[in-house]
This record gives C-alpha cells, structure tokens and sequence, in this order.
C-alpha cells in the first residue's frame, strides 16, 4: 500500500472533522475578535464542523468568599473587568453591566473540560492577541493536554511576539507566527487528512515539536491578501455585540480597512509587524482594503447580523490617503450606519471630518497620550506639537464630533511632574467628552519595554500585565511607583475638570485606604453629576434604537 493510499484511508471526512476555536480574553473585554471571524469564515468555507468557546464573559479572579450577591458582583467587575471598569475610572456612563451581559462565568477551565468532552474536537486553535491573555492560555492548555489525541496550535499577536517563550511551554506542541488566514486551514487539513494521528511539522509560519520533543522552526510565508476572506462572526454570542459608546448602548459590529500602522509609537507592539515582515522579506506589513472589499464586508454583515452600529479596528482609521478617505465617504453612503474610529490628532482636517459626518461618524478615539512634547518626541517617538493638538481638537468642537482622549501613564523615565503636564494639556483641549486613561503594559516587541528592561527596571522573564492592572516596572524615585500610578489613573478625570480648590482633595483620594477610597466616592459622584446630571437616570446608558 503506498503512502497516499494509506493517509486516504485514515482521513475524516470534512463535515465530520471537527475544530473548535478558543479565544482566551481580558474579562469583558469587548468587540468580538476579528481574527475569530477570519478563522471561522475561512472553515466554514471548507465544509469543517467548526465551534467556538469565547473566554469573555468569564472573570479574571473571584474573591467573593462565599458572597455571590449581585451588589458585591457588580463591584468585583468594576474592579477587575475592561468593559466594567469603565464606570468606575469616570471614562464612560454609568450602565448595568449584569443586566447587559448577564452574570459573569466563574468557572473557566471546568467549563473548557466539558466543552472538549461534548464538543470532542479534532483540532483546537487558539488565538493570543494580547500578552495579558497568555497566563490563561497557560491554564487552558494544562486542561487540554489531558486529552491526547486532539492536536492543537496556538496564534495570534503574543507567539509571533515571542515565540520562544510560548513554544517551550510543556503544553504547547505547535504554534503559528504571524498571519494566520494561510497557516490554520493548512494545519487542519493536514490533521484531517493523516485521521488525527500526527503533527505536521513542515508548515510554513510555525514552529513545531517532533515526537522526541525537538523544536522544527520553519521558514516564514508571504503576507496574505486582506481583500480575500470576509469574516463569519456567526459563532459568538449575540450578547458579544453590544457596546456601550457614547450615550448608548449599540449592537455594533467590527471591521478592519486595513492591517497594520503606519507609526512607530514605542508603547505600542504593532510597529513590530512592519519590522519582522521586513526582515523576513514577507513584504509591506500594512495593506488597505479596497472599497469594493469594504462594500462587499458590509453588505454580508448587514444581511446576516443588522448591526446598529460599526466599530473600525483600524489603528488609525484617518491615516489612510485623503483620496481614500473620500472614496470611504462616497461607499459609506450607501450604508450610513452610526460608526467609531480611533485616528491621531495630525490625521484630521476639515474636510475629512465633513466627509465622515456627513456618512455616520458618530463618535472617535485619540492618542494624545502624553503632554510634554519633549518626553513624547525623545520617548514615544511622536513629533506632533501640543499647540497642533489643540487646534485639530478645535474642529472636533466646531463640527461637534464627541471624541475621547486617551492617556498612558507609567512609562519609563515617567514622574509625577510629566503626568501633571499631560493633565494641563487636556484641561486646554476642552472639546472631548471622556478621557481613557492606561496604565503602561510594557508588552513584548515594544520599544519601551526594551528601554526598561535596559534600565533594570523590568526583569525580562516577568509576564507583562494588563493596563488596568498594577505595573511591573520597578523604577527608581522620583519616577512614578506602581501605586502611585493606580492612584493617579483613578483620579485624573478629576484633575483635569474639577477647580484647583478641590486638588487636595483630590490627591488624597489617590491612597486606596478608607479616607481616600471615601474622597474618591465622594468626588467622583461629583464628577458624574456636573458631567451628566442630577438625577441616576441622566448618568446611564440607553439602548440605541
């Protein structure tokens, strides 16, 4: 019997193979994964059974010792959940996240072992987007490696970041480098065809243990073709759609214009992409869709989803060409549902907000991150000047676009001193409606985290947390302390819009003990009231209709 012979005789049949995608999460944080409905489009399209288990909806830690009343739930999300701690750092209206997205999930990994046991794939993917996720990757593959026979392999941002790290993990047998459209439908195939009795091991884009525990590194593949796959968002939960934005409540779907950044902030891992691709002579990292591709996404959403409301991914949406943007605008017409993007001051002009709010801009993001311009030129590599900032914040204004301004706090070479710079350049900007404000997660392949392991202010091994958590980074006084951080994240909202008179006030409701978490109560009520109104009504979020 050749070879052939014998792989045909041990293939599944495709209908009958299955895969189960796993997308581990930062607890509540929302948006379904745009990488998830790739996958999903790209198997579905090849007649697999394809499932999904959506780490989402569960908590990160559950510290209510015996306590599950809904009141003491409530806090434990706004403490520790993205989309719920919104409320409690003053970056959005108040809304019931219970009532929204329902009780949150406890117990992850039991739930996994009775989704592998029902489920009983053949192939389980999962996708790393964030580094924050890979310690709950970790816990998933401790479960999954009980069952032997299901092969698996691990993407996404995080193992093309740092693929040593996750390749030598005892769990992991394979993982995926850098896009994934090409390496996933590949992987399975290869699976389906041998019956599930082997790992490929000659798939370009991975790396991958042999039976004897070596390490195969493969060489790289070409960049794909953004304009080839529309995504299939059918998988996640339809609660995973709503967003709340703004002054409402939306069922907003994601899309993607185009892939990668035409930046180089030093906080920020994507211009890495841009790098590795080079390197690897993959060629140009960041690709634009087309119009016709963009019209052919939306039309296909629409029809299968009827979203109130669109969510562009897009690093920065306006970055595009103007002639394109245009081109968006003159498209977008014929859809005009109420959309989001995130940009950078220096990308806006007059004319590229008329066009957008004329076709549904309903509201937008901006990096403004840090106002000493020399920390932000020397440090974040980022050459725009504040008095720029504050007259492209002014056509915001003019033409009454609400936006947010978002801020990271504890980068490298930081002190108390630069972070009060920043807060009086968002007390000049005035237009916006809402500050988002990050603590820094030196995430691997930023420039920044270099700088502080450098500096030996980072240890390199240590896992890198996320931005609503605690920092790692242990630099000397007068750089800013970890606590000192969380204090002035929870409170800089308050600096920026309360009257000098209240400083006091506000700096002792930085210390988290029983005066300052009192102060803080106490003045972020304030701030709610001055902001939205009197009365609770006011201060919440309502369903789009």
């Amino acid at each position: 019997m050749s070879k052939k012979d014998n792989i045909n005789k041990k293939s599944i049949k495709r209908e009958k193979f299955k895969t189960l995608i796993v997308y581990p999460n930062l607890s509540m944080m929302l948006t379904p994964s745009y990488a998830i409905g790739l996958w999903t489009a790209i198997l579905k399209d090849q007649k697999y059974n394809v499932d999904l288990f959506d780490c989402t909806s569960y908590m990160p830690t559950y510290e209510f010792v015996g306590n599950s009343d809904e009141k003491n739930v409530q806090d434990t999300m706004d403490e520790t959940a993205s989309a719920t701690r919104a409320n409690k750092l003053m970056a959005s209206r108040k809304f019931d996240a219970i009532k929204l997205f329902g009780s949150p999930k406890t117990d992850l990994l039991g739930d996994f072992k009775d989704k592998l046991e029902s489920f009983n794939p053949h192939v389980v993917i999962v996708s790393t987007l964030v580094e924050d996720t890979w310690p709950q990757v970790r816990d998933l593959m401790s479960v999954l490696v009980k069952f032997p026979k299901i092969k698996s392999i691990i993407g996404g941002v995080f193992p093309t970041m740092a693929p040593k790290d996750v390749i030598s993990d005892p769990n992991v047998s394979c993982i995926a480098e850098g896009e994934g459209e090409h390496i996933v439908p590949e992987f399975c195939e290869f699976i389906r065809k041998t019956g599930n009795t082997e790992l490929p091991t000659n798939i370009k884009g991975t790396r991958v243990k042999d039976p004897l525990g070596n390490i195969i590194k493969n060489s790289p593949r070409p960049l794909v073709n953004v304009n080839d796959v529309i995504p299939d968002f059918s998988l996640f939960d339809e609660k995973r759609f709503l967003r709340p934005l703004g002054a409402k409540i939306w069922k907003a779907m994601p899309i993607e214009t185009y892939r990668g950044c035409p930046y180089q902030c030093t906080f920020c891992n994507s211009p890495i992409q841009v790098v590795l691709a080079k390197e690897k002579n993959q060629g140009v990292y960041t690709r634009r869709k087309s119009m016709d591709t963009l019209r052919r996404e939306l039309e296909s959403m629409i029809e299968k989803y009827d979203p109130n409301f669109l969510y562009i991914n897009d690093d920065a949406f306006m970055a595009r060409p103007k002639s394109e943007l245009k081109e968006f605008a003159e498209m977008y017409k014929d859809f005009q549902l109420p959309f989001w993007c995130q940009t950078r001051f220096e990308d806006i002009d007059e004319d590229k907000i008329e066009w957008m709010k004329d076709v549904g801009l309903y509201r937008m993001s901006f990096g403004l991150e840090h106002g000493n311009e020399e920390f932000r030129k020397k440090r974040l590599y980022r050459r725009i000047k504040n008095e720029t900032m504050i007259e492209k914040a002014k056509i915001l204004g003019d033409f009454k676009i609400p936006y947010s301004v978002n801020i990271i706090i504890g980068m490298p070479y930081e002190t108390r001193d630069l972070v009060f710079e920043t807060i009086d350049l968002v007390r000049k900007i005035e237009t916006y409606d809402s500050i988002a404000v990050n603590i820094f997660a030196p995430y691997r392949g930023t420039v920044l985290r270099q700088k502080a392991i450098e500096e030996g202010w980072l240890d390199p091994t240590l896992q890198a947390t996320s931005f609503i958590e605690r920092s790692i980074l242990k630099m000397p006084k007068p750089y800013l302390q970890p606590e000192e951080m969380l204090g002035l994240q929870r409170v800089f909202p308050l600096y920026v819009t309360l009257p000098e008179s209240y400083h006091d006030d506000i700096k002792r409701a930085e210390q988290f003990d029983d005066i300052g978490n009192a102060l803080f109560e106490n003045l972020s009520e304030k701030y709610y009231v001055d902001k939205y109104g009197t009365s609770k009504a006011e201060r919440m979020l309502t369903y789009a209709g």
